[in-house]
């Protein structure tokens, strides 16, 4: 019997994945764990290492921490090792670097299930239960905006009111919502009148809930582009991806989550045989990609889980230079310059980097600016910036500073989180610029239809 098995931190199959899906096949977490040779290599790439140059604070040395709280040399408690799982951005350019390809971010949750309060965060159970009735949590949504809109979300901050609540982290999300339509993006694709019986469908569209209840204008964007470039295809109508109960709270719900959208495409399946499903956010695409890690070990599921994140794709992904030659209006794409932030479960999550660039650059010209270090997080990370403000914040003038270098009009990023976390940023210290996802910015410089 391995140290995974015999270690109380281990034990409960509800709270831990048990075994881990990695580039080196599916291990057990110690052993996934013990891959790590201490190299140091990951941590010229660590965000939280770079800006603090502290071990405890670099891949390595979390590894090391989660490797000796499974050998019981220590103790899990609100010590050194609490703060370093707990400010694990997830972005995975340390496994992207790493020879070894150790499953860092994946290893950190397990530790964190076990260690930092996983899942009895009163925001995270609030969110969830909203997150049960869309009705409710669409409301909530835009209650919230109205307030910040009113000044109330500012003063009942400065007032100490969401500490008093024990919700710091719902003062510094206010911050960040600078929008919430009045009708959702999931209202306003039901509404559209659904193709021919006879179509033969090429995509359905998954709305994530960043997309879905803040930047409606994203989806939009992209149901455009896939019709004018696929033709017909459907709204999924589907759930959360689960990502948020992942990170931040359950298993048992992330699962949940991820069986109600296996069962949604294999019901779309009997009707329409081939098609792709299609997100633009990329943290949620690639943890629908990401399935089959939720079931490792339960065959029937796991390949139910795999049939799914094998039609999985990322807009980014999907358009290619050739589908829109002649497309664009000429002045539009000489009005601004561009740069690329890209965004962590695109590169580092899904191995997207080029393609965006190899549609764009033959379209701008040198008015595409490369900034230094596009692939290093904003610091968004999902809600860690509401979780973690101070080393978000250190991590966010980084980036913008690499931006404003460039003198960049606009900023493309392909995630909700890097959407709200660079626009809090840009207004800030550089307000000249304006962040768009890629979808969006294609559709605002193609030509108008006559």
């Amino acid at each position: 019997m391995g140290k995974y098995e015999i270690n109380e931190l281990y034990a409960s199959h509800a709270l831990h994945l048990r075994f881990l899906i990695t580039p080196n096949g599916t291990k057990e977490i110690y052993d996934a764990v013990s891959q790590c040779s201490r190299c140091g290599y990951c941590e010229t790439v660590c965000p939280t290492y770079v800006i603090s140059r502290r071990e405890t604070l670099s891949p390595r040395g979390r590894n090391q921490i989660v490797r000796q709280l499974i050998e019981g040399k220590f103790r899990p408690g609100p010590d050194a090792s609490y703060e370093s799982l707990k400010t694990c951005l997830l972005c995975g350019a340390c496994t992207n670097v790493c020879y070894g390809k150790v499953a860092t971010g994946d290893i950190v949750l397990e530790a964190r299930r076990e260690t930092t309060g996983y899942g009895k965060s009163p925001v995270y159970k609030l969110v969830i239960k909203l997150k049960r009735n869309k009705a409710l949590f669409a409301a909530a949504v835009k209650f919230l905006y109205l307030l910040k809109k009113a000044g109330l979300a500012a003063l009942s901050e400065k007032l100490g009111i969401f500490y008093f609540l024990g919700m710091p982290a719902l003062g510094e999300a206010q911050k960040k919502l600078f929008r919430a339509p009045l009708t959702f993006l999931r209202e306003k694709l039901e509404k559209r009148a659904p193709p021919p019986e006879t179509a033969t469908l090429k995509w359905v569209y998954f709305a994530s809930c960043g997309i879905d209840y803040i930047f409606t204008e994203v989806g939009l964007a992209t149901v455009k582009l896939l019709e004018e470039i696929y033709g017909p295809g459907v709204f999924m109508k589907n759930e959360c991806c689960g990502l948020i109960s992942y990170n931040y709270g359950s298993l048992a719900d992330a699962r949940a989550s991820a069986l109600k959208n296996i069962k949604l495409f294999e019901g779309l399946r009997t009707r329409h045989k081939k098609f792709r499903i299609v997100g633009d956010c990329s943290s949620c695409v690639a943890f629908l990609k990401s399935y089959p890690q939720l079931f490792s070990g339960e065959e029937e599921l796991l390949k139910r889980a795999e049939e799914f994140a094998g039609n999985v794709s990322d807009i980014t992904e999907l358009i290619k230079p050739e589908h829109l030659a002649g497309r664009f209006d000429p002045e539009k794409t000489q009005k601004n310059r561009v740069t690329i932030h890209d965004s962590c479960r695109a590169c580092h999550g899904q191995g997207i980097r080029e393609q965006q660039r190899e549609v764009l650059r033959p379209v701008l010209g040198k008015n595409l600016v490369e900034m230094k270090e596009s692939d290093m997080c904003c610091g968004g990370a999902g809600a860690y910036a509401f979780t973690n403000p101070r080393i978000s914040a250190r991590i966010l003038a980084r980036k913008t500073e690499n931006i404003s270098k460039t003198r960049a009009d606009i900023v493309i990023a392909s995630s909700t989180s890097c959407l709200m976390q660079i626009e809090s940023g840009l207004r800030e210290m550089y307000p000249s610029a304006r962040i768009m996802h890629y979808s969006e910015y294609l559709v605002s410089i193609m030509k108008k239809k006559a």
